[in-house]
């Protein structure tokens, strides 16, 4: 007996001195498992500032479509766990036989009653029960019980009341209907992790195959469109993203765009790949108001572009006063809209006489002003008539032994100037002064550079307006200015056939006076028919947000792209956009390319993505004398 209490207290000591190098290894749980676990009534807390609600599918659509649930996945860390348990097709037959037997019967009921308000409805459930069963029959389908949770994460209380409040608004629009699971948060976390263990099974729907297979995230669910350029990768799902700003409703209702990031947050840079790059290689035309000199390489180089430097006095070929007629929704000319040309003319006199010389026009000046631009108009026969743009077809002899003539089309006639306006201000009282501070603007003087004839070509698919030699601030302005309307009038009406963009960085000079934010915002209302993108980018985005005009560009623009925002900014960024408290951080965090982007009133995060043949070409380095190289 001792020797065998002694043999076995041997074999314990040399079991317990045996090495498990296996011993506290990973397990696959592990990989998922939650530092901690505080179940409270209607969420539960999983470690420091970790927090999550898991709700159940309860009422479900009448019809479901692919990929009808994507839109949740915009909320970001979201979790959907679909169980599905399929039910043997006897037990299937036969419960449905007996459904189809207890519709006709009360079919029957009704007719010999002459009860006729519910026989369409009884024969219609009568035909798709037969339809189900003859296919389960013939194994073309089967059916199957499914239970949907859905578990929301965040980071702070707010948040996920905020991630909640958003999901069941996305969830409304489909009829569908979500509870939270009061009291039972633990056993729907439990349902809703990968170890294939449900204890929800209280609410299961079920469903035929087809069904089933729309509750699967096969579809892209990261805002992305079915054409247009790649965009990047989702943030959360790394799945590719791609946008078409043209593509129209229901995905946008207007393709105007607006860019905000602080400097070396990748503004540029993401400018250059989705407006510039990879819109040029879908065949858009494209006009860039460049005010820092960091596109010409890439315009002519490699896009085989044209590029125009503005300087101070040197005439452009811009004509302030050029004017197209508007177009209707088939791209006819409808009318010239000279009222608008008024208008804007004296917003831009206005604005010069606010900047440069502290003042605004008196309202005998608007008059006689206003009264001026009709009277130059006219002085050229330019009315409201689309054809008055033009002049008579003329006739010129052809080269050959016959001398046959050929008629030349329509030419467009000799716009006004602002010379011609000066001019005919003299004729006018109470414009003394004002003739006097314009003449610096006249051809010849130091702010010259607009009054002339245009003889910029547009048939070249990109051409930047390069005003980096333009330091002073005044002048500067005063270009981006007459380049925008200019623009607008000449590019985005006057070029048809095409998609366009109109590309404005640092935007924020138009929100110094009203004058010029209220041109900014008639602007982004505008487009649609004109097939012409407004695409407004700063790095001042406090300039527009201060506002009511500058937010009021921010809401016409259906593309919203918010990098990287300055600390003490983004607060006030975060209460302009409603973003939740993750989004803030992810403001304050972000690295160079990443984005928060608003498509169509849907929110997601990006990671703009270069390739590696566009890296070479969209760099950006500044360098000690202040100047820019690519």
């Amino acid at each position: 007996m001792l020797n065998k209490l002694f043999n076995r207290n041997k074999a314990k000591k040399q079991k317990n001195r045996q090495i498990n190098l296996e011993k506290n290894t990973p397990r696959l749980q592990d990989l998922f498992c939650p530092d901690g676990l505080e179940e409270n009534n209607d969420y539960l807390q999983t470690g420091p500032s970790r927090y999550a609600r898991v709700y159940v599918l309860a009422v479900y659509p009448n019809q479901i479509n692919i990929g009808w649930l994507d839109r949740i996945y915009s909320l970001g860390d979201i979790d959907l766990s679909v169980h599905v348990d399929p039910v043997p097709n006897r037990a299937v037959i036969h419960d449905l036989t007996k459904k189809v037997s207890s519709a006709q019967a009360q079919h029957m009921i009704y007719s010999k009653q002459g009860n006729i308000l519910y026989l369409p409805e009884l024969e219609q459930t009568i035909n798709d029960l037969e339809n189900i069963r003859k296919n389960i029959q013939t194994n073309r389908d089967k059916l199957f019980y499914v239970t949907v949770v859905i578990t929301l994460h965040a980071r702070s209380i707010e948040e996920l009341n905020t991630k909640s409040d958003n999901l069941e608004d996305i969830l409304a629009a489909t009829s569908t209907h979500v509870r939270t699971l009061m009291h039972r948060q633990l056993d729907g976390y439990k349902t809703s992790i990968p170890i294939n263990s449900p204890t929800i099974a209280d609410y299961w729907r079920n469903m035929t195959t087809g069904g089933v297979a729309a509750m699967m995230p096969i579809s892209n669910s990261d805002l992305s469109h079915p054409s247009g350029v790649f965009l990047g990768y989702n943030y959360h799902s790394g799945s590719p993203m791609f946008y078409d700003s043209f593509i129209g409703p229901p995905y946008l209702t207007n393709q105007h765009m607006a860019v905000f990031g602080t400097s070396g947050s990748g503004k540029s840079v993401a400018l250059k790949i989705i407006d510039l790059l990879r819109s040029a290689a879908q065949g858009h035309r494209i006009m860039i108001l460049d005010p820092e000199g960091e596109y010409p390489n890439v315009v002519t180089k490699l896009l085989g572009g044209k590029v125009v430097k503005i300087t101070s006095n040197t005439v452009t070929g811009i004509n302030l006063f050029d004017i197209e007629p508007d177009i209707d929704d088939n791209g006819n000319p409808t009318t010239v809209n000279i009222n608008d040309k008024i208008n804007e003319i004296r917003a831009l006199i206005n604005a010069i006489l606010q900047n440069k010389f502290n003042r605004t026009l008196t309202p005998p000046e608007t008059a006689e002003l206003e009264e001026s631009v009709r009277e130059v108009y006219v002085d050229k026969k330019i009315t409201t008539d689309p054809a008055s743009l033009y002049e008579k077809a003329k006739e010129a002899t052809n080269n050959t032994i016959s001398g046959d003539t050929f008629v030349v089309g329509k030419v467009k006639k000799a716009m006004p100037t602002l010379t011609d306006l000066w001019n005919q201000l003299g004729k006018k009282p109470y414009t003394e002064e004002l003739r006097t501070l314009l003449k610096p603007f006249l051809q010849g003087g130091t702010l010259g550079m607009f009054d002339c004839q245009t003889s910029v070509d547009l048939k070249n698919q990109v051409i930047c307006f390069d005003i980096s030699g333009i330091k002073d601030e005044f002048t500067r302005f005063y270009t981006m200015y007459v380049l925008l309307g200019w623009a607008w009038q000449k590019f985005a009406q006057g070029v048809k056939g095409y998609d366009k963009r109109i590309v404005l960085d640092e935007a924020w000079t138009f929100m110094k006076y009203k004058d010029s934010r209220d041109f900014l915002e008639q602007l982004s209302k505008r487009g649609r028919k004109y097939r012409t993108s407004l695409v407004v980018a700063s790095q001042q985005i406090e300039d527009f947000i201060a506002h009511k005009e500058g937010r009021a560009v921010i809401g016409n623009c259906e593309t919203q792209i918010l990098l990287k925002q300055s600390s003490s900014l983004v607060d006030q960024v975060a209460e302009t956009f409603k973003l939740s408290a993750g989004c803030r951080e992810m403001l304050r965090s972000f690295a160079p390319g990443e984005a928060l982007i608003s498509i169509g009133g849907t929110l997601t995060a990006v990671r703009i993505t270069p390739t590696a043949y566009e890296w070479p070409w969209i760099q950006t380095v500044r360098n000690w004398e202040g100047g820019v190289t690519h």
